[in-house]
């Protein structure tokens, strides 16, 4: 994902969570996780998963959030770009 990408993703994801949200969160987990809390604390529930939990070479992540029976997810090799591409999933539905 390019770093124009990463920034419109950011920028869509900032609109839609109609909070404060960390500057960056598609480019630090961290700051990725702290969206995820504002989900929850909408009621969404939030999971991520490693996809190549045996690799030392790959990685692949995938973030799952699910409210009334609705699950949105992504998966990206960044973990970050897929919680915050999984949140505007299940914020723009």
């Amino acid at each position: 994902m390019s770093e124009q990408q990463i920034e419109e993703l950011e920028k869509e994801l900032a609109q839609l969570v109609e909070a404060e949200i960390p500057a960056h969160p598609a480019q630090d987990i961290h700051d990725a996780l702290q969206v995820a809390d504002k989900l929850e604390s909408k009621g969404f529930s939030f999971a991520l998963k490693d996809m190549c939990p045996k690799s030392l070479s790959e990685t692949m992540w995938r973030a799952t959030f699910s409210k009334d029976g609705a699950e949105f997810a992504a998966e990206h090799t960044h973990s970050a770009v897929a919680v915050c591409t999984a949140a505007v999933g299940a914020l723009k539905n």
